[in-house]
Parts: C-alpha cells; structure tokens; sequence
C-alpha cells in the first residue's frame, strides 16, 4: 500500500513536471516504451528518429518487427521526408529531440501537425532535454515518454521510466499495459 501511494505520488509529480494529466511510471525507460507498443494494434506502422537511442531501435528492430509492426527510420528532421513517408497505415511517430547520440534538434510542433493530420500519435523522447528545457506536451505532442534513469533520476541513481499524456482515451490503454503487463516500479 505504502508503494502505491509512493508510484501514485511520483506519476503526479512527472505529470505536473510535463504539464500533462496523467503518468505512468515503469520499472525502466525501455519498459514504458514497450508500453507504448504495447498499447498500438499489431501491424501498425511507426515512424522512427534514425539516430534514436540504441535500445530504442533494438526494441523495435528486434522486439516489435516480429509482431508486424512496421517501422520507418528517417530523419525527423527532413519534413518534407516525414511527410513523404506519412500514410493512413502511420499509428505512432516516435521523436527524440535531441537525438541520442547525434543531439538533432526535431520541430515537435511541425510533427504534431504531421501526426495530427493521418491521426497518428506523437510520442516524444524527452530524456535529454528533461522538463526543465522542452514541454512536448505544449508542443502538441501527445505523450512524453522518459527514461528517468538519466536526468530526472540524477543520471543513474536509480532506474525508471515514464510516460506522460493528456489524452484520457490514450491514457485509458496506458494504464491497462501497465496494470496487465507489470513492469512498474
């Protein structure tokens, strides 16, 4: 009871942090991006940062590919290639800004106009820049995922994860992959 009210505490706080409404926290940053595949429907087809963190991209290349998701790794910062690549098969657009290990800089507002358009999710990485420097969420963004190992945690201190939104339809499958699949903290 005690760690519920501890989890409930620290998913208030990354909320507030990114101005969302609601947070989850997970066992690590892979583990709640995992989530956010998790919440998708097999098949669906993800725009990636090309130079995304190494264990981004072996999640997805490794883990995900072999349920049919379809992954496309680009520059996000070519808009005209985004939105050459962007279809109605397009669920999730999955943005690092900055990137790891590169550090480009992606427009997060003109990828939320790209996302909005075909209705897909934007899910921006903000483990570097950290609440302090970047608000996804004000950007348009649609959920903000964390690895809180890195600055929020004060750099591994501890291990953790986190994803924030304010969508309450999004939020609602959130909180069912957190509950059924157990990787929280």
């Amino acid at each position: 009871r005690v760690l519920f009210r501890s989890r409930t505490a620290l998913e208030a706080s990354l909320a507030a942090l990114e101005g969302g409404k609601f947070a989850f926290s997970f066992s690590s940053g892979l583990a709640a991006e995992q989530a956010v595949l998790q919440a998708l429907e097999p098949g669906a087809k993800v725009l990636v940062s090309e130079d995304v963190y190494g264990g981004t991209g072996r999640l997805f290349r490794r883990l995900f590919a072999r349920y049919g998701f379809q992954f496309e790794f680009l520059d996000l910062s070519d808009l005209a290639a985004v939105e050459a690549a962007v279809d109605a098969n397009t669920k999730l657009i999955w943005v690092e800004t900055p990137t790891n290990p590169l550090l480009r800089v992606i427009d997060i507002a003109a990828m939320a106009k790209i996302a909005n358009k075909v209705g897909a999710i934007l899910a921006v990485d903000n483990t570097f820049a950290s609440p302090i420097l970047q608000s996804p969420l004000a950007l348009g963004a649609h959920l903000v995922v964390h690895s809180t190992t890195k600055y929020i945690g004060g750099h591994s201190d501890l291990i953790g994860g986190a994803l924030v939104t304010s969508d309450e339809a999004l939020a609602e499958k959130l909180r069912f992959v957190q509950f059924a699949a157990g990787a929280v903290n």
